[in-house]
């Protein structure tokens, strides 16, 4: 008899978290650099400790999804007294019509999310804060 409460409290359990994953809030923002509007999201919102995909969409002023630029996501966690500074850099490279990458929290706290496009020559960047749970 306790084995099969056992068994049926570990059944729903496992249900009620699948659940809750596949209902998880997910993080999006947009904000505007230079000509461009830039739209970040991530599968989590909060974003978790460890690995977190990010896409990436560009749109042009005329709202064309922009596909010839670099990108470079730059990520750190403000400087803290008596700390070694976090701060990292990746490329997103085009997959389709965003930007892939992933970013690393290896800290909770707040970070910013600064991604950088080279287009052309001329580089624009736009900044996002997150916070780590």
């Amino acid at each position: 008899m306790i084995l099969k409460k056992l068994f049926l409290f570990t059944l729903v359990f496992f249900l009620f978290v699948g659940a809750a994953h596949a209902y998880a809030k997910e993080y999006q923002a947009k904000k505007k650099a230079g000509n461009f509007e830039v739209e970040i999201r991530m599968d989590r919102d909060p974003p978790i400790l460890g690995n977190n995909p990010v896409k990436i969409e560009i749109r042009d002023s005329g709202g064309k999804t922009v596909k010839d630029a670099k990108v470079l996501v730059n990520y750190y966690m403000p400087p803290m007294p008596r700390m070694a500074p976090m701060n990292y850099r990746t490329e997103a490279p085009l997959k389709g019509e965003q930007f892939l990458t992933t970013l690393r929290f290896i800290m909770s706290g707040p970070w910013y999310i600064v991604v950088i496009i080279e287009r052309g020559g001329n580089p624009s960047s736009a900044k996002f804060y997150i916070q780590v749970p």
